[in-house]
């Protein structure tokens, strides 16, 4: 039997299925949004804790090392000896095996001349111009991480990359307080590696969380040789300690940035550890949980469709039948008997109404069918009515109620019209704006309905002066606009002579002679619109006002009155 959307069947069978959406798609949107989204806080405050861990000890293993040469400064050898004595290197020494990040310490006297040093590195030279040196004689300094010079060829290569250091420097002052000289030590940038490697989690290159160190420019400077531009958590959606940004990339990173704390206000270094991981992979378990649950709702799903669609079909033969005969009588078929094998008398019941309902259906059909002529025939009567009195409105709003002439908005529209006939023809068309002379001393002098009569008057002389085929319109106020298609400019210029002579020559009973002063120009297809025209013409006819009104200014061509 064939199965049509909408009946018993398909909507229990439906129902059933939906039943189980409603379970599943819960527990689904939960997943999707509300775990996910707490997932996500969760690992964002994590990588957030494990920066500012990182950033801690950083800070406290960079103070530690500026601890040792401060105290290292402050011991009685520094303050008491002189400086180039022989004790001073193995005091710098022994600090040195204490601590193999040191690549070099050294005391430099006042004049810049290093006189003691580890393994003797740099004895003699001045380093006077190095920053540490004029840091180390104003305060405690820690300089910014930077490629060696001096000792580059003078130490053990660590690594493809260039020899980087940080630089500690204290002044040495003696037992009277006078500044004696620097010392300085050179912490080799491998620190960093070995401080971080003890917080870094065993899984970090498993789950792609890569650890960076910026410094107060925004350049990486670890790892090495990062190529990585960082972003900037500002004007992105931020949550408390992290952000998500896709580092100019395709994939989305969560990101924490944490300042590593200033040991020293003097020398702010302005350090940020960057700990950011893909999206995806913080998303995993998210991810693997919402396929779960899904292949789980759609199992349902598909066992409760099978089962209610086997129930169903017991319950539904029967009303399938009544339908199949319903619609037999639906198409016209008067003579079908509605016979059902009910098996329910709620079926029954339903069956015997249908039966009376049929025979009700059949008579008023006909009465209806009767009733659905007379309505259309009024309807389409209506119909043309109303068309009627759309085409009076529309011809009414493009008509200046005054002089019968079109308006503005008629005037508009032929004028476009013109303007794309003209391009596609390349044949010109003139452009006329006429002015009567003095109107507002005429409304003055004789009252506004005396200038209404000659504002009706003129209209008239400009339709019985035109051509079939030319255009006239009230353009506003005492001003019209005549447009003269396919004319030439002397054409054009016949055509408002005569206009104008025909005004004058023809006298109102309310005032007696008006003049009229008329601008003419030609629109060319290189004008940029249908506009172009008219602001020449509007100029002409300013030309005729200054001249002494009653005459034709064109571009080309000026005629007045004799």
């Amino acid at each position: 039997m064939t199965l049509m959307p909408g009946s018993f069947r398909n909507r229990l069978a439906l129902l059933c299925g939906g039943l189980a959406l409603i379970v599943g798609l819960p527990a689904y949107l939960y997943i999707n949004h509300v775990y996910a989204e707490q997932l996500l806080n969760e690992r964002g405050h994590a990588i957030h804790e494990l920066a500012t861990a990182m950033s801690a000890v950083l800070a406290e293993s960079l103070n530690e090392r500026r601890r040792e040469i401060e105290l290292l400064s402050d011991t009685r050898l520094f303050r008491r000896e002189p400086l180039d004595d022989s004790a001073f290197r193995g005091s710098l020494e022994r600090l040195q095996k204490s601590y193999p990040q040191y690549s070099w310490i050294g005391v430099a006297d006042l004049d810049g001349v290093v006189q003691a040093a580890t393994h003797d590195l740099l004895l003699g030279q001045n380093v006077a111009q190095r920053p540490w040196f004029a840091g180390g004689l104003d305060g405690v300094f820690i300089g910014d991480l930077h490629e060696a010079l001096l000792l580059a060829k003078l130490l053990p290569k660590k690594g493809s990359g260039p020899m980087r250091f940080i630089d500690i420097a204290v002044p040495v002052s003696g037992e009277d307080g006078q500044l004696r000289g620097v010392l300085a030590a050179h912490v080799h940038w491998d620190w960093a590696d070995s401080v971080l490697r003890v917080l870094r989690p065993s899984n970090a290159e498993r789950v792609g969380m890569d650890i960076l160190i910026i410094n107060g420019q925004g350049d990486v400077i670890y790892p090495e040789d990062s190529p990585l531009a960082v972003p900037r958590p500002s004007g992105r959606p931020t949550r408390p300690g992290f952000f998500i940004d896709n580092w100019s990339g395709s994939i989305a990173y969560v990101t924490s940035m944490v300042p590593v704390r200033e040991i020293i206000e003097t020398s702010p270094l302005g350090w940020q550890v960057v700990i950011r991981q893909p999206l995806d992979r913080v998303m995993e378990d998210v991810v693997a949980l919402r396929k779960v649950v899904l292949v789980f709702a759609l199992l349902a799903v598909t066992i409760l469709l099978l089962l209610s669609w086997v129930v169903a079909s017991r319950l539904s033969q029967p009303l399938e039948r009544l339908a199949t005969l319903a619609r037999r009588i639906e198409k016209g078929d008067e003579g079908v008997t509605l016979e059902v094998g009910a098996g329910s008398v709620e079926l029954r019941h339903l069956v015997d109404a249908l039966r009376g309902m049929a025979a009700t259906l059949i008579q008023r059909r006909e009465a209806l069918e009767a009733s659905n002529r007379d309505l259309e025939h009024k309807v389409a009567e209506r119909t043309a009515e109303l068309a009627r009195l759309n085409d009076e409105l529309r011809d009414q709003a493009r008509r200046d109620a005054l002089t019968g002439l079109p308006n503005r908005l008629a005037a508009n529209e032929r004028l476009r019209d013109e303007f794309v006939r003209m391009r596609r023809s390349r044949k010109g068309y003139a452009v006329l704006v006429a002015d009567i002379d003095h109107f507002k001393r005429i409304n003055d002098s004789h009252g506004h309905p005396a200038g209404d009569a000659v504002l009706r008057h003129v209209a008239a002389v400009l339709k019985a002066a035109l051509r079939e085929s030319d255009f006239v319109a009230r353009f506003g106020g005492e001003e019209f606009l005549l447009l003269l298609p396919a004319t030439s400019v002397d054409d054009a210029c016949r055509v408002g002579e005569k206009i104008r002579r025909a005004v004058e020559a023809s006298p109102t009973a309310a005032v007696g002679v008006v003049t009229m002063s008329i601008g003419l120009a030609m629109a060319q297809p290189d004008h940029e619109d249908e506009d172009a025209a008219v602001r020449l013409a509007d100029a002409m006819l300013y030309e005729a006002k200054r001249a002494g009104r009653n005459r034709l200014v064109s571009e080309q061509i000026q005629t007045a009155d004799g």
